[in-house]
């Protein structure tokens, strides 16, 4: 054992970037096994510091490229000691030492918990009596306690029951209950001889325990088989690890709970042991499945409250199951004023203990990027819970001019469109198309596929027939698979409504991506998940929209910029004051800025100005904004997010009228999840699993499996 020399430096302040300002200077003396009880002590002894209405703050700096680190713990304590020990000069990582009133609240991070801090001191508010007042210290509200001692005040008889259980874990020791009653709690080694003991008692006639009594050394031999470790329960394991998942992307398996209990704490788990320890944490951080559904009468009330305008609808069957819910912010509905009216929408199934079905309806905005609408949870993707999609969409954001939908062509989705929305444009995700075409027709080579998306992209009749005379050569059967299911749905240049640059359910599909693991939770926390998903989005890009500079969105400014470039290389001959021919080579093309038309087609339907527009603009002297859409311009990015979405308050500070807590919603009827290892992937048609995403096809023959250089075969016939 060896004398540690730390400088104390004091009376200071923290500056914005990590330095400790204006300080006093002091020193101190400890052992190098001294842990965190000993090491605050000590300072507060040396720096006259009153530990009954103070808390001691112990930070250093460990180089000038990370944050200063706090020490809350005796595990901070090893790690400074261990840092220490390479440099025992007394100016050498000096203690930064703030002090604060405990009349205050306090909260510890749950990176600091899973690292076994001292616990979360929350100041608790308790019905003034002279029992209570006595008492001004801290009242500890949680279990995951490493440093116990005389004199610590507990919010309950619960919470130092399970302090014990998790300090004995941490301590590889057994004790036994002498004498629980509600007034007092008796702690004694198991082994008959030893002198280790814990007594608390409740303070007068309050909740609160005072420990009295804790003889923290034991005479028995903790070396013996017998009492080397304590029996580990779930729920003490599970309260460990319970910040680990607080996050739902965060990926911590039984496995990892094994290796982090052994090299942390010396605890070797079996698997089974670590799974429970998973289940036990996660049902302390989500709670019971069934019981999340009927907080979402309160949920939903809140939300109201909280943002006004909002529709927020739960529909429940005759027996007060729950069947529907469905969200959609005043938020997304004052923004979706600009945005294109092209709605996609899309269902994902969901995976936690409740089988059901998400909704999801979301746009695109004039950065070009995902904008959600609206999203629900139904029992599943038919015709019934559609219709009622639509019609609470449809309550929520009505009917504009030029509206349509882009979905999967699942035909409840078709059925309910024109049900609630009749004679709305509807269109097909081109990639489901193509899906189906692999599947249906065995045909999935790199050539077909070209032509299928160069055909679904054209902005002229003559591409496009040109290209279908193509698909025909390829085979017959898909040409007359896309003509039976309408050129409208799925061309472009065919299209009734414009629907610009959304030419598939992308948009959709990502989203879905985003919640992937979102889905495993509870209803309630899903839907608060989608709103604070929501509230991020919307920061971060209003954020990236002031950074903004130029007049269009970052997608259709690049549109527009490789466009200028490639108009460099036109020439242009001016017919009339808007008319204009623009020559490309040995091609011609007419450019009409009075109509926004160019033959190219791709002025008027990507409603942003050509190569050959930008051509004649030159020509004319003349900017380009007065040719661009505004459903892409940077104002109306602005206007999109300018609505934020405030966070909600604490659960525990909700005000929520009676008859809306006393509503019971019950989980759905027969939809449990079987048991077992739970499938978190969709089930797979066997000409996906068979068939590759590509298929390598020969440029000279038109064969698959080989390409143009291996070719042994006649070319084909052209």
């Amino acid at each position: 054992m060896s004398k540690i020399p730390i400088m104390l430096k004091s009376n200071g302040n923290w500056d914005n970037y990590g330095r400790f300002r204006d300080f006093e200077v002091d020193a101190i003396v400890v052992d190098d096994n001294a842990n965190y009880g000993i090491l605050s002590s000590t300072i507060a002894e040396q720096l006259s510091i009153d530990t009954s209405d103070k808390i001691i703050e112990i930070k250093y700096i460990v180089n000038e490229n990370c944050p200063p680190m706090e020490i809350r713990n005796d595990m901070g304590v090893r790690a400074y000691m261990e840092t220490k020990k390479e440099n025992k000069n007394l100016g050498s990582y000096p203690l930064c030492i703030s002090v604060r009133d405990f009349n205050m609240e306090l909260a510890i991070n749950n990176e600091s918990t899973s690292a076994g801090s001292s616990g979360s001191l929350n100041l608790l508010e308790f019905p003034s009596s002279p029992a209570i007042e006595e008492y001004q210290s801290e009242i500890i509200t949680e279990s995951t306690q490493t440093y116990i001692e005389e004199g610590q005040v507990y919010q309950d008889k619960q919470t130092v029951a399970a302090a014990m259980k998790n300090y004995s874990v941490m301590h590889k020791f057994q004790f036994r209950v002498k004498r629980s009653s509600h007034r007092s709690y008796w702690l004694i080694c198991v082994a008959e001889s030893c002198k280790w003991h814990f007594k608390a008692t409740s303070i007068n006639d309050s909740t609160m325990f005072k420990i009295r009594s804790f003889s923290r050394q034991h005479t028995c031999c903790l070396m013996d088989e017998t009492f080397i470790q304590r029996k580990r329960t779930a729920a003490v394991l599970g309260s460990m690890v319970v910040p680990k998942y607080c996050d739902p992307k965060t990926v911590y398996t039984p496995k990892d709970i094994q290796t982090d209990m052994l090299s942390e704490h010396g605890l070797n788990l079996s698997y089974m042991q670590a799974w429970r320890a998973k289940e036990k944490a996660l049902q302390f951080l989500r709670g019971n499945p069934c019981d999340s559904y009927n907080k979402l009468p309160k949920y939903f009330y809140i939300l109201e409250k909280n943002y006004p305008g909002s529709v927020v609808k739960l529909k429940k069957a005759a027996d007060d199951c729950f069947l529907y819910a469905f969200v959609a912010l005043c938020t997304s509905i004052n923004g979706w004023q600009h945005c294109r009216p092209v709605v996609v929408v899309d269902g994902t199934f969901l995976k936690s203990a409740y089988r059901g079905i998400m909704l999801t309806a979301s746009t695109m905005d004039a950065a070009g990027t995902i904008f959600p609408l609206a999203y629900a949870v139904v029992d599943s993707e038919n015709d019934a819970s559609w219709k009622w999609f639509f019609e609470q969409f449809k309550e929520a954001y009505g009917e504009r001019p030029s509206m349509c939908v882009v979905s999967d062509r699942h035909e409840s989705i078709l059925k309910a469109t024109s049900v609630v929305y009749p004679g709305l444009a509807h269109y097909s995700c081109m990639w489901h198309i193509w899906t189906n075409i692999r599947s249906k027709f065995k045909k999935g080579h790199l050539q077909l596929h070209e032509l299928y998306f160069a055909t679904a992209r054209s902005y002229t009749m003559d591409e496009f027939n040109e290209r279908m005379l193509k698909i025909e050569e390829v085979d017959l059967r898909v040409k007359s698979y896309l003509y039976d299911i309408g050129y409208h749905r799925w061309s472009r240049v065919h299209a009734t409504v414009n629907r610009t640059f959304t030419m598939t359910s992308n948009i959709a599909e990502s989203l879905n991506a985003v919640t992937k693991d979102a889905r495993e939770l509870p209803i309630f926390d899903l839907f608060e998940y989608m709103r604070t998903l929501l509230e991020r989005w919307t920061k971060e890009k209003l954020s990236k929209a002031k950074g903004t500079f130029t007049y269009l969105g970052h997608k259709y400014n690049k549109e527009l910029e490789d466009n200028s470039t490639l108009s460099q290389k036109l020439r242009v001959r001016a017919s009339t004051d808007h008319i204009h021919t623009v020559l490309d080579g040995v091609k011609r093309y007419i450019v009409c800025l009075e109509n926004k038309k160019c033959s190219c087609g791709q002025f008027q339907l990507d409603e942003l100005p050509c190569a050959h527009a930008l051509a004649a603009l030159r020509h004319r002297n003349e900017t380009y904004e007065n040719y661009c859409s505004p459903y892409y311009t940077r104002k109306s990015l602005l206007l999109t997010y300018e609505m934020p979405v405030n966070p909600l308050p604490d659960e525990g500070k909700w005000e929520v009228p009676q008859h809306i807590l006393d509503e019971v919603v019950k989980p759905p009827a027969g939809d449990k999840r079987q048991p077992g290892r739970p499938h978190k992937e969709r089930y797979k048609t066997f000409d996906e699993i068979k068939s590759k995403k590509y298929k390598v096809s020969c440029g000279n023959c038109g064969g698959e499996e080989h390409n143009k250089r291996t070719c042994k075969n006649a070319p084909k016939k052209k």
